[in-house]
């Protein structure tokens, strides 16, 4: 089952510039789940944002219902494989901690990942699956 990359949970949001291309995903394919890594991103980005450990825990209990109402499923793929693996692919390919995360996170299940950031291309075995792809 592909995986989606943080910038789909955020463009869950009607503020977010992605939010049209986000809701015509979700509305033409079906089993898609987000990885655990990817919510954690999601609150460390808040964090990172200066907002209060409150709003982010009110965000991430929004984010859920949203998440449950738009059929997006969650996929636990945080281990110390994932962490592992993770760590090989932010030094073989130069992404981000999250971002490498997330890569091993979709590797881990079928190797699908739907982003628009190119940087997942750098990655063996992964296929990305852009989000405004129509």
């Amino acid at each position: 089952m592909p995986v989606v990359d943080t910038e789909v949970l955020f463009g869950l949001s009607p503020a977010d510039r992605r939010h049209a291309a986000v809701l015509a995903l979700l509305a033409r394919r079906q089993g898609l789940e987000a990885p655990d890594v990817a919510l954690l991103e999601f609150a460390e980005v808040l964090r990172g944002r200066g907002r209060p450990l409150g709003v982010v825990a009110r965000a991430l209990r929004l984010l859920r219902v949203e998440m449950e109402e738009r059929g997006l499923g969650f996929a636990r793929t945080l281990d110390a494989e994932t962490l592992a693996h993770g760590a090989e692919i932010e030094e073989a390919h130069r992404l981000t901690f999250f971002d490498a995360l997330v890569a091993a996170a979709a590797l881990a299940r079928d190797g699908h990942l739907v982003s628009d950031d190119g940087a997942f291309d750098r990655v063996p075995g992964l296929v990305r699956i852009p989000l405004s792809a129509r």
